[in-house]
């Protein structure tokens, strides 16, 4: 979604356009298009299709998210060599 303020000062009214999935390059376009005109408050929102788990999942228990499917990342594996003395 492109979110842009119609309008200026305490009358400015929020407004948003929405595109699929597979229209970033659509909602980039729109973004600048509406910055051109002078709107302000520009910014575009998206719900990230690929996230692990359900929207709102907060726990891994026992290996795998709340649907059951495995989950085997760990920041210790990413976040390299824990120093000591510091």
């Amino acid at each position: 979604m492109v979110y842009w303020l119609e309008g200026d000062g305490e009358g400015a009214s929020p407004v948003c356009e929405f595109f699929g999935s597979k229209e970033l390059t659509q909602a980039l376009a729109c973004a600048e298009d509406r910055r051109r005109q002078g709107h302000r408050h520009v910014s575009i929102s998206t719900e990230l299709e690929g996230s692990v788990g359900r929207p709102g999942v907060s726990a891994v228990e026992s290996g795998k998210t709340p649907d059951g499917e495995a989950y085997e990342w760990s920041k210790a594996g990413r976040a390299g060599k824990v120093r000591k003395g510091r």
